[in-house]
């Protein structure tokens, strides 16, 4: 249902940013005197493995959570939900920027040309240190990505005018974080997530990089034309 939901907001965002580039009807069709074609977006396709969102010092609720009937595979689950929702919100926030710098008109469907998106990633964690602190323990280590995105740019009756396949691995993208646990079972800190996220965001922003030369205006007029 939630994936459902973020196909719509998708959607929803395309027409948006389609009407505040366009001042017509018929300028959101072909955009302006430019006429750089229309752009119909499809939410991109993300298959995500991440690890498990519980501290390897946190041995009392892996347990709690593993006696709980599958507490630790709905753990993941809602983990895998909030890190595919980051990936389309921060996809959707740098594409149509760009996008909108370059003047091209987007419409929910039927766009003179299509982008569709495939993403297959594995979010790493590797623990480099665990050390006792007094009256904490203190693990530190980095999260990686690895994987593979594609886009296939076509036009309306489906033939593929560009496509491109772009390796995570080459990347090499890398955020560190911690995890403070202590011993009286006070509030700690972890800063796990926020690391993902940050490795996220840059991956994305690499990504509509390695799109760019496609997506200028200029190269959509000369697909169009093809």
């Amino acid at each position: 249902m939630r994936t459902q939901g973020l196909r719509r907001l998708f959607a929803a965002g395309m027409v948006s940013l389609a009407l505040s580039t366009s001042t017509s009807a018929q300028d959101s069709f072909w955009g302006g005197d430019d006429h750089t074609p229309s752009l119909a977006i499809a939410a991109t396709e993300i298959q995500l493995d991440v690890p498990m969102p519980v501290s390897s010092g946190d041995m009392q609720l892996m347990l709690a959570l593993a006696g709980n009937g599958g507490g630790l595979a709905d753990l993941k689950k809602e983990a895998i939900r909030n890190y595919t929702q980051h990936i389309h919100s921060e996809l959707a926030r740098v594409l149509y920027g760009y996008l909108e710098d370059e003047e091209v008109p987007l419409v929910a469907e039927n766009g003179l040309l299509q982008l569709q998106n495939k993403l297959n990633l594995k979010v790493i964690k590797h623990l480099s240190a665990m050390k006792p602190k007094g009256d904490h323990d203190l693990e530190q280590g980095n999260v990686t990505l690895k994987g593979e995105f594609r886009y296939i740019l076509s036009n309306r009756s489906g033939t593929a005018l560009r496509e491109q396949r772009v390796s995570i691995d080459d990347m090499k993208i890398t955020e560190k974080y911690r995890v403070r646990t202590y011993h009286d079972n006070r509030a700690g800190e972890d800063t796990t997530e926020a690391a993902i996220k940050e490795a996220l965001t840059e991956m994305v922003e690499e990504l509509v990089e390695a799109m760019e030369d496609n997506l200028e205006a200029d190269e959509l007029r000369d697909m169009a034309a093809l």
